[in-house]
């Protein structure tokens, strides 16, 4: 193996790998034997195919493999070699593939800045703090109240009322041409602000079962669908069918039929201490964003091109997962998230720059996640994937998935660990000034004697 690597800047590297003739054929020997084990030709006994047959038959498959194959190992061990790592997996170009002569073929990357995170093992958070109000607990309560309902169709009404459910056949349409990413098909919604975007709850009621009907809307500019935004849209929308919840009524029964419950009153402290955990916990990820946030400030880095990349991918695949569950059809989904790249891209790049930020001082504070963390983590995410249980458990018995994962913990457990240390600096502070105001009347009241 004959390796060169070029800086072609600052963070960007190409290490570029040439395999000679021998290192090749005995990959291929190997592949070949294991298919010749493996395949099974009319008149030949299993095993005993011969080789050049194989070739006709198969060459064009095993020499994708072995090229697959030797890429991915000698890439490895070339990176391991100069002491490498790239941020994101390198992208491979083959450059010479004749596996008679040599196989070249070069890996693009990033490695990460060179980071020393300063001024942060002195800042402080106030300790976050949580109420719940009885208006969220109602509304807690009217939820459970909704989940539970069953749905039953209309009788002897026809037209569409707020907090009805309708399967609903609608697109939007701007200057006669439809609007991408807009388009819903026999979908069962239900016909309120909480569970409608772009003010459709207000189009569809009032529309008549069965009737085509079209309903004029405009959109300011600044409107956060950019396909909507600026734009007079026509709206056709036809219901097909509708449907009314049946709300059990809010009493003592009902809190039984919700688990072990004597009373509403239960029911209600379980509801309001279920939202307070629910409320410390949101204040606690607030008060923790807020601590990376200035760490951040204090630590610009310069954040290779390639992660920030990655981290875009991500985004957009969580945004076209979202649209999907709202009912949007998947290629709209994912032409929709796409088309939102510049409005991801600063996220993108704050994760990025945090993922470097919070690695960089978990060195220098050695947080380490031991195996046993991580075989605790991945058994609690197999036992919760339902049906795509074992697509996960193979998805992490690969090690690069592992080692992501690791990673991941890793970030998290320094991000608590600076979160603590923070809060408890805040609380030392806090107990010495209650002290020295404490001497301070003290002081004050033996001057007045």
């Amino acid at each position: 193996m004959n390796v060169n690597v070029e800086t072609a800047s600052t963070l960007r590297r190409k290490v570029t790998i040439e395999l000679e003739p021998d290192e090749i054929g005995r990959e291929l020997d190997r592949s070949y034997a294991e298919l010749k084990r493996s395949v099974h030709l009319k008149g030949f006994r299993p095993g005993h195919a011969p080789r050049p047959l194989l070739e006709r038959m198969f060459g064009d498959q095993v020499r994708a493999e072995v090229i697959q194959k030797l890429t991915r190992e000698y890439t490895d061990k070339a990176l391991a070699e100069q002491n490498l790592t790239p941020v994101v997996t390198p992208e491979i170009v083959t450059e010479e593939t004749d596996l008679k002569k040599v196989l070249r073929f070069s890996a693009v990357f990033d490695v990460a800045p060179q980071i020393e995170v300063k001024d942060y093992q002195q800042l402080r958070v106030q300790p976050p703090t949580a109420e719940v109000s009885e208006e969220q607990v109602e509304q807690a309560l009217q939820r459970m109240r909704e989940q539970m309902a069953p749905i039953k169709r209309v009788e002897g009404r026809q037209v569409v009322e707020n907090e009805d459910f309708a399967v609903v056949e609608l697109e939007a349409y701007a200057e006669g041409q439809p609007v991408a990413g807009s388009k819903m098909d026999h979908t069962l919604v239900k016909i309120s602000d909480k569970s409608l975007a772009h003010g459709l709850d207000q189009l569809l009621v009032g529309v008549k079962v069965g009737e085509h009907t079209t309903r004029q809307r405009s959109y300011p500019a600044d409107y956060e669908e950019k396909n909507l935004a600026g734009k007079a849209i026509e709206w056709r929308l036809h219901v097909h069918d509708l449907f009314h919840a049946e709300l059990a009524p809010l009493d003592d029964e009902f809190a039984k039929d919700q688990g072990d419950y004597e009373n509403l009153a239960q029911l209600r402290n379980k509801l309001r201490e279920d939202l307070l955990a629910q409320a410390r916990r949101q204040a606690q990820a607030q008060a923790r964003d807020g601590l990376i946030e200035l760490i951040l400030e204090r630590n610009p880095i310069d954040v290779p091109e390639s992660l920030v990349n990655h981290e875009l991918a991500v985004l957009e695949g969580e945004l076209s997962e979202a649209l999907q569950a709202r009912g949007m059809p998947a290629e709209q989904a994912h032409e929709q998230a796409r088309k939102q790249r510049d409005e991801l891209r600063p996220r993108a790049l704050k994760r990025a720059h945090t993922a470097l930020v919070l690695d960089a001082i978990a060195e220098q504070e050695q947080v380490v996640v031991e195996d046993e963390e991580l075989a605790r983590a991945v058994g609690e995410i197999v036992s919760s994937s339902g049906a795509a249980r074992e697509r996960a458990g193979k998805y992490y018995a690969e090690e690069n998935n592992r080692a992501e994962l690791r990673r991941a913990l890793r970030r998290e457990k320094t991000s608590a660990m600076l979160f603590t240390r923070a809060s408890a600096l805040e609380d030392a502070s806090a107990q010495a000034s209650a002290e020295t105001a404490a001497h301070q009347a003290k002081d004050t009241a033996a001057e007045g004697d």
